[in-house]
Protein backbone atom coordinates (compact mmCIF):
# COMPACT_ATOMS: atom_id res chain seq x y z
CA UNK A 1 0.00 0.00 0.00
CA UNK A 2 1.39 3.47 -1.11
CA UNK A 3 1.65 5.74 1.80
CA UNK A 4 -0.52 8.06 2.21
CA UNK A 5 2.60 11.20 2.95
CA UNK A 6 3.07 10.96 -1.33
CA UNK A 7 -0.53 12.52 -2.09
CA UNK A 8 0.56 15.46 -0.33
CA UNK A 9 2.47 16.34 -3.21
CA UNK A 10 -0.15 16.04 -5.86
CA UNK A 11 -2.81 18.56 -6.69
CA UNK A 12 -5.05 19.47 -4.25
CA UNK A 13 -8.51 18.17 -6.61
CA UNK A 14 -6.86 14.55 -5.69
CA UNK A 15 -6.14 15.56 -2.08
CA UNK A 16 -9.51 16.37 -1.39
CA UNK A 17 -10.72 13.53 -2.60
CA UNK A 18 -8.69 11.28 -0.89
CA UNK A 19 -8.17 13.31 2.37
CA UNK A 20 -11.86 14.77 2.99
CA UNK A 21 -14.23 13.51 5.22
CA UNK A 22 -17.66 13.05 4.27
CA UNK A 23 -17.29 15.33 1.30
CA UNK A 24 -18.76 18.95 2.12
CA UNK A 25 -22.55 17.77 2.03
CA UNK A 26 -21.74 14.69 4.68
CA UNK A 27 -19.97 17.63 6.85
CA UNK A 28 -22.30 19.83 6.66
CA UNK A 29 -25.07 17.20 7.59
CA UNK A 30 -23.08 16.32 11.41
CA UNK A 31 -21.81 19.81 12.21
CA UNK A 32 -26.11 21.26 11.72
CA UNK A 33 -27.43 18.56 13.21
CA UNK A 34 -24.84 18.36 16.64
CA UNK A 35 -27.37 21.51 18.05
CA UNK A 36 -30.05 18.59 18.25
CA UNK A 37 -28.17 17.72 21.08
CA UNK A 38 -27.46 20.36 23.23
CA UNK A 39 -29.07 19.93 26.49
CA UNK A 40 -31.18 23.05 27.40
CA UNK A 41 -28.83 24.99 29.61
CA UNK A 42 -27.05 25.70 26.21
CA UNK A 43 -30.24 26.91 24.32
CA UNK A 44 -28.52 30.39 23.97
CA UNK A 45 -26.17 28.26 21.62
CA UNK A 46 -29.26 27.04 19.06
CA UNK A 47 -28.22 29.76 16.57
CA UNK A 48 -25.05 28.16 15.90
CA UNK A 49 -26.50 25.41 13.70
CA UNK A 50 -26.09 27.50 10.14
CA UNK A 51 -22.82 28.66 10.84
CA UNK A 52 -21.07 24.89 12.29
CA UNK A 53 -22.40 23.71 9.18
CA UNK A 54 -21.50 27.01 7.02
CA UNK A 55 -17.77 26.30 8.09
CA UNK A 56 -17.91 22.48 8.25
CA UNK A 57 -15.25 22.18 5.89
CA UNK A 58 -12.88 25.19 6.77
CA UNK A 59 -10.46 22.52 7.96
CA UNK A 60 -9.95 20.79 4.58
CA UNK A 61 -9.93 24.28 2.53
CA UNK A 62 -7.04 25.26 4.81
CA UNK A 63 -4.89 22.25 3.58
CA UNK A 64 -4.00 24.10 0.20
CA UNK A 65 -2.44 26.64 2.31
CA UNK A 66 -1.42 25.00 5.56
CA UNK A 67 0.84 21.94 5.20
CA UNK A 68 0.51 20.79 8.61
CA UNK A 69 -3.24 20.17 8.40
CA UNK A 70 -3.70 16.99 5.99
CA UNK A 71 -2.34 15.15 8.89
CA UNK A 72 -5.02 16.13 11.31
CA UNK A 73 -7.78 14.52 8.87
CA UNK A 74 -7.03 10.76 9.52
CA UNK A 75 -4.94 8.19 11.61
CA UNK A 76 -3.73 5.08 9.17
CA UNK A 77 -4.51 2.94 13.00
CA UNK A 78 -3.76 -0.31 11.64
CA UNK A 79 -0.25 0.91 10.83
CA UNK A 80 0.53 0.66 14.36
CA UNK A 81 2.22 -2.75 15.34
CA UNK A 82 0.70 -2.56 18.85
CA UNK A 83 -3.17 -1.94 17.41
CA UNK A 84 -2.73 -4.67 15.50
CA UNK A 85 -1.30 -6.62 18.29
CA UNK A 86 -3.60 -5.47 21.20
CA UNK A 87 -5.95 -2.87 19.40
CA UNK A 88 -4.73 -0.18 21.30
CA UNK A 89 -2.18 2.68 21.12
CA UNK A 90 -0.73 5.45 23.41
CA UNK A 91 -2.85 8.29 23.86
CA UNK A 92 0.16 9.97 24.95
CA UNK A 93 1.36 11.84 21.60
CA UNK A 94 5.32 12.38 23.12
CA UNK A 95 5.07 8.72 23.63
CA UNK A 96 4.26 7.84 21.11
CA UNK A 97 6.47 10.03 18.62
CA UNK A 98 9.12 8.66 21.37
CA UNK A 99 8.54 5.38 20.01
CA UNK A 100 8.08 5.67 16.36
CA UNK A 101 9.58 9.07 15.61
CA UNK A 102 8.46 12.24 14.54
CA UNK A 103 7.94 10.84 10.37
CA UNK A 104 6.09 7.68 11.18
CA UNK A 105 3.45 9.78 13.45
CA UNK A 106 2.88 12.48 10.69
CA UNK A 107 2.79 10.20 8.08
CA UNK A 108 0.43 8.19 9.58
CA UNK A 109 -1.58 10.98 10.34
CA UNK A 110 -2.45 12.24 13.80
CA UNK A 111 -6.46 13.15 13.90
CA UNK A 112 -7.05 11.94 17.37
CA UNK A 113 -4.57 14.57 18.93
CA UNK A 114 -5.85 17.10 16.00
CA UNK A 115 -9.49 16.82 17.85
CA UNK A 116 -8.12 16.77 21.31
CA UNK A 117 -6.20 19.89 20.77
CA UNK A 118 -9.02 21.73 19.06
CA UNK A 119 -11.73 20.61 21.99
CA UNK A 120 -8.94 22.43 24.11
CA UNK A 121 -8.75 25.88 21.81
CA UNK A 122 -12.45 25.45 21.99
CA UNK A 123 -12.26 25.21 26.25
CA UNK A 124 -9.60 28.42 26.39
CA UNK A 125 -12.07 30.52 23.34
CA UNK A 126 -15.22 30.02 25.83
CA UNK A 127 -13.67 30.92 28.75
CA UNK A 128 -12.69 34.73 26.87
CA UNK A 129 -16.23 34.52 25.78
CA UNK A 130 -14.68 34.90 21.77
CA UNK A 131 -18.55 34.06 20.34
CA UNK A 132 -17.15 34.26 16.85
CA UNK A 133 -14.43 32.37 17.36
CA UNK A 134 -15.61 29.78 19.81
CA UNK A 135 -17.99 28.59 16.68
CA UNK A 136 -15.54 28.22 14.20
CA UNK A 137 -13.43 25.94 16.51
CA UNK A 138 -16.51 24.17 17.31
CA UNK A 139 -16.87 23.92 13.32
CA UNK A 140 -13.47 22.83 12.90
CA UNK A 141 -13.99 20.65 16.09
CA UNK A 142 -17.06 18.57 13.90
CA UNK A 143 -15.02 18.22 10.81
CA UNK A 144 -12.26 16.38 12.48
CA UNK A 145 -14.67 14.01 14.69
CA UNK A 146 -16.21 13.64 11.69
CA UNK A 147 -13.61 12.12 9.91
CA UNK A 148 -13.00 9.89 13.09
CA UNK A 149 -16.23 8.60 12.10
CA UNK A 150 -15.31 7.60 8.43
CA UNK A 151 -14.13 4.21 8.57
CA UNK A 152 -11.48 4.75 5.29
CA UNK A 153 -9.96 7.87 7.58
CA UNK A 154 -8.67 5.13 10.14
CA UNK A 155 -6.57 2.69 7.83
CA UNK A 156 -4.07 2.48 5.93
CA UNK A 157 -5.77 0.71 3.34
CA UNK A 158 -7.71 3.37 2.78
CA UNK A 159 -9.04 4.01 -0.76
CA UNK A 160 -9.43 0.68 -1.99
CA UNK A 161 -10.30 0.39 -6.13
CA UNK A 162 -11.39 4.08 -5.78
CA UNK A 163 -13.67 3.83 -2.88
CA UNK A 164 -12.85 6.45 -0.58
CA UNK A 165 -14.56 9.50 -2.87
CA UNK A 166 -17.45 6.51 -4.44
CA UNK A 167 -18.20 5.72 -0.56
CA UNK A 168 -18.22 9.43 1.32
CA UNK A 169 -19.10 11.92 -1.52
CA UNK A 170 -20.80 10.56 -4.53
CA UNK A 171 -22.97 7.77 -2.28
CA UNK A 172 -23.77 10.44 0.46
CA UNK A 173 -24.52 12.97 -1.87
CA UNK A 174 -27.43 10.89 -3.60
CA UNK A 175 -28.38 9.27 -0.27
CA UNK A 176 -28.29 12.35 2.27
CA UNK A 177 -31.71 13.06 2.33
CA UNK A 178 -32.56 9.66 4.15
CA UNK A 179 -29.66 10.48 7.18
CA UNK A 180 -31.77 10.57 9.65
CA UNK A 181 -31.09 12.02 13.56
CA UNK A 182 -33.22 13.41 16.08
CA UNK A 183 -31.26 14.83 18.44
CA UNK A 184 -29.54 11.83 21.82
CA UNK A 185 -28.67 14.06 24.57
CA UNK A 186 -25.35 15.37 24.74
CA UNK A 187 -23.02 14.03 28.02
CA UNK A 188 -20.40 15.98 29.84
CA UNK A 189 -17.29 13.90 28.63
CA UNK A 190 -14.45 13.10 32.13
CA UNK A 191 -11.86 11.97 30.06
CA UNK A 192 -11.21 13.19 26.67
CA UNK A 193 -8.51 11.43 24.94
CA UNK A 194 -10.30 8.08 26.26
CA UNK A 195 -13.25 9.21 24.43
CA UNK A 196 -11.46 10.17 21.07
CA UNK A 197 -9.46 7.19 20.50
CA UNK A 198 -12.17 4.52 22.05
CA UNK A 199 -14.38 6.46 18.86
CA UNK A 200 -11.57 5.43 16.31
CA UNK A 201 -11.23 1.92 17.74
CA UNK A 202 -15.40 1.31 17.54
CA UNK A 203 -15.22 2.68 14.30
CA UNK A 204 -12.22 1.28 12.52
CA UNK A 205 -14.11 -2.35 13.05
CA UNK A 206 -16.45 -0.87 9.51
CA UNK A 207 -13.56 -1.04 7.39
CA UNK A 208 -14.01 -4.41 6.25
CA UNK A 209 -17.67 -4.08 5.85
CA UNK A 210 -17.61 -1.10 4.14
CA UNK A 211 -15.09 -3.16 2.03
CA UNK A 212 -17.03 -6.08 1.61
CA UNK A 213 -19.70 -3.82 0.68
CA UNK A 214 -18.32 -2.41 -1.83
CA UNK A 215 -17.28 -5.60 -3.73
CA UNK A 216 -20.87 -6.96 -3.86
CA UNK A 217 -21.90 -3.45 -5.13
CA UNK A 218 -19.17 -4.10 -7.79
CA UNK A 219 -20.24 -7.72 -8.74
CA UNK A 220 -23.92 -7.00 -8.34
CA UNK A 221 -23.96 -3.74 -10.74
CA UNK A 222 -20.83 -4.73 -12.80
CA UNK A 223 -19.51 -1.05 -12.66
CA UNK A 224 -19.03 1.27 -10.12
CA UNK A 225 -20.53 4.12 -12.15
CA UNK A 226 -24.40 3.39 -12.13
CA UNK A 227 -26.88 4.11 -10.05
CA UNK A 228 -27.51 0.05 -9.66
CA UNK A 229 -24.23 -0.07 -8.24
CA UNK A 230 -24.83 2.59 -5.63
CA UNK A 231 -28.16 1.82 -4.76
CA UNK A 232 -26.86 -1.36 -3.87
CA UNK A 233 -24.33 0.07 -2.02
CA UNK A 234 -26.44 2.10 0.41
CA UNK A 235 -28.68 -0.68 0.75
CA UNK A 236 -25.37 -2.83 2.70
CA UNK A 237 -23.80 0.10 3.70
CA UNK A 238 -26.46 2.61 4.95
CA UNK A 239 -28.12 1.24 8.31
CA UNK A 240 -24.59 1.85 9.95
CA UNK A 241 -23.75 4.90 7.92
CA UNK A 242 -26.78 6.90 9.40
CA UNK A 243 -25.35 5.32 12.77
CA UNK A 244 -22.44 7.09 12.11
CA UNK A 245 -23.40 10.18 11.40
CA UNK A 246 -25.79 10.25 14.28
CA UNK A 247 -22.43 9.02 16.60
CA UNK A 248 -20.73 12.21 14.98
CA UNK A 249 -23.27 14.65 15.76
CA UNK A 250 -24.07 13.35 19.56
CA UNK A 251 -20.16 13.48 20.05
CA UNK A 252 -19.91 17.12 18.27
CA UNK A 253 -22.63 17.98 20.55
CA UNK A 254 -20.87 16.43 24.29
CA UNK A 255 -17.38 17.66 23.05
CA UNK A 256 -18.88 21.42 22.28
CA UNK A 257 -21.36 20.61 25.99
CA UNK A 258 -17.99 19.71 27.58
CA UNK A 259 -15.67 22.58 26.54
CA UNK A 260 -18.50 25.18 28.07
CA UNK A 261 -18.68 23.47 30.92
CA UNK A 262 -14.99 23.51 31.49
CA UNK A 263 -14.70 26.94 30.93
CA UNK A 264 -17.61 28.05 33.68
CA UNK A 265 -20.63 27.29 31.11
CA UNK A 266 -20.54 31.34 29.85
CA UNK A 267 -23.31 32.52 28.38
CA UNK A 268 -23.75 35.39 25.72
CA UNK A 269 -25.13 38.55 26.80
CA UNK A 270 -28.05 38.56 24.58
CA UNK A 271 -29.08 35.25 25.57
CA UNK A 272 -32.49 35.97 27.00
CA UNK A 273 -34.50 34.28 30.26
CA UNK A 274 -36.35 31.69 29.44
CA UNK A 275 -40.38 33.07 29.76
CA UNK A 276 -42.87 30.37 32.15
CA UNK A 277 -45.85 30.85 29.41
CA UNK A 278 -44.75 27.66 28.11
CA UNK A 279 -43.95 25.75 31.25
CA UNK A 280 -46.29 23.92 33.60
CA UNK A 281 -45.03 21.56 36.36
CA UNK A 282 -42.27 20.96 34.44
CA UNK A 283 -43.30 20.24 31.21
CA UNK A 284 -41.83 22.60 28.84
CA UNK A 285 -41.72 23.77 25.02
CA UNK A 286 -39.50 26.42 23.98
CA UNK A 287 -39.94 28.48 21.53
CA UNK A 288 -38.65 27.28 18.18
CA UNK A 289 -35.42 28.74 16.59
CA UNK A 290 -34.73 30.29 14.13
CA UNK A 291 -38.15 32.36 14.41
CA UNK A 292 -38.84 33.36 11.60
CA UNK A 293 -37.26 30.23 9.68
CA UNK A 294 -37.00 29.16 5.85
CA UNK A 295 -37.37 26.19 5.75
CA UNK A 296 -36.54 24.66 8.51
CA UNK A 297 -36.78 25.30 12.32
CA UNK A 298 -35.53 23.79 15.59
CA UNK A 299 -37.82 23.33 18.54
CA UNK A 300 -37.04 21.86 21.73
CA UNK A 301 -39.28 20.46 24.55
CA UNK A 302 -39.22 18.94 27.82
CA UNK A 303 -41.18 16.36 29.92
CA UNK A 304 -40.18 15.23 33.41
CA UNK A 305 -41.44 12.10 33.75
CA UNK A 306 -42.29 8.95 31.41
CA UNK A 307 -45.59 10.15 29.14
CA UNK A 308 -47.22 10.44 25.86
CA UNK A 309 -46.06 12.84 23.67
CA UNK A 310 -48.13 14.38 20.76
CA UNK A 311 -46.07 17.63 18.95
CA UNK A 312 -48.69 18.80 15.91
CA UNK A 313 -47.61 21.59 13.55
CA UNK A 314 -51.33 23.46 12.59
CA UNK A 315 -51.87 26.21 10.03
CA UNK A 316 -53.70 29.50 11.45
CA UNK A 317 -57.04 28.17 9.99
CA UNK A 318 -56.45 25.01 12.53
CA UNK A 319 -55.86 22.70 9.96
CA UNK A 320 -53.34 20.35 10.89
CA UNK A 321 -50.30 20.47 8.30
CA UNK A 322 -47.48 17.52 10.25
CA UNK A 323 -47.03 15.31 12.77
CA UNK A 324 -43.90 15.63 14.54
CA UNK A 325 -44.03 13.59 17.29
CA UNK A 326 -46.59 10.64 18.24
CA UNK A 327 -44.82 8.38 20.81
CA UNK A 328 -43.86 7.57 24.48
CA UNK A 329 -41.29 9.56 26.18
CA UNK A 330 -39.25 9.12 29.67
CA UNK A 331 -38.47 12.05 31.24
CA UNK A 332 -36.31 14.50 29.84
CA UNK A 333 -35.16 17.57 27.50
CA UNK A 334 -35.85 16.37 23.55
CA UNK A 335 -35.77 18.74 20.08
CA UNK A 336 -37.34 17.92 16.81
CA UNK A 337 -36.38 19.53 13.47
CA UNK A 338 -39.23 20.85 11.24
CA UNK A 339 -38.73 21.62 7.56
CA UNK A 340 -41.26 23.30 6.15
CA UNK A 341 -40.85 21.14 2.62
CA UNK A 342 -41.63 17.75 4.32
CA UNK A 343 -45.19 18.09 4.94
CA UNK A 344 -47.11 14.98 3.34
CA UNK A 345 -46.04 16.47 0.16
CA UNK A 346 -47.85 18.95 0.16
CA UNK A 347 -46.11 23.00 -0.39
CA UNK A 348 -46.56 25.40 2.57
CA UNK A 349 -47.33 28.29 1.93
CA UNK A 350 -45.82 31.10 4.22
CA UNK A 351 -47.26 32.46 7.46
CA UNK A 352 -48.29 32.18 10.65
CA UNK A 353 -48.14 28.47 12.38
CA UNK A 354 -48.96 27.39 15.33
CA UNK A 355 -46.86 23.83 17.15
CA UNK A 356 -48.54 22.10 19.39
CA UNK A 357 -47.68 19.86 22.05
CA UNK A 358 -49.95 17.34 24.53
CA UNK A 359 -48.33 15.50 26.88
CA UNK A 360 -49.29 14.59 30.85
CA UNK A 361 -52.31 16.51 30.07
CA UNK A 362 -51.22 19.20 29.09
CA UNK A 363 -51.39 21.30 26.34
CA UNK A 364 -48.60 24.09 25.71
CA UNK A 365 -48.18 26.07 22.01
CA UNK A 366 -46.03 28.50 20.41
CA UNK A 367 -46.51 30.78 17.44
CA UNK A 368 -44.28 30.33 14.41
CA UNK A 369 -43.40 32.25 11.70
CA UNK A 370 -42.35 31.00 7.92
CA UNK A 371 -41.13 33.28 6.13
CA UNK A 372 -40.47 32.36 1.99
Amino acid sequence: MQSRKRFYAVPLIILLLILGGWGQVGHRIINENAVLSFPFQMKAFLNWADQLASHASDADNRKNSDPSEAPKHFIDIDSYAEFVSTGRISRDYDSVVALHGQSFVLNEGILPWAIIAAEDTLTAVFKRQDWNKAVLTAADLGHYIADAHQPLHLTKNYNPGGLHSRYESTMIGKYAGQIKYNGDSASYITDIPDFVFSTIYANYKYVDSLIQADKQAIAFAGDTKSDAYYQKLWELTGTFTDSLFSSASNKLASLIYTAWVNAGSPLPATSGVIDNINSDFGYRLDQNFPNPFNPATLIKYKIPELSFVKISVYNIQGIKVKDLVSEEKSAGEYSIRWNSNDNYNRQVASGIFICCMTAGNRTLTRKMIYLK
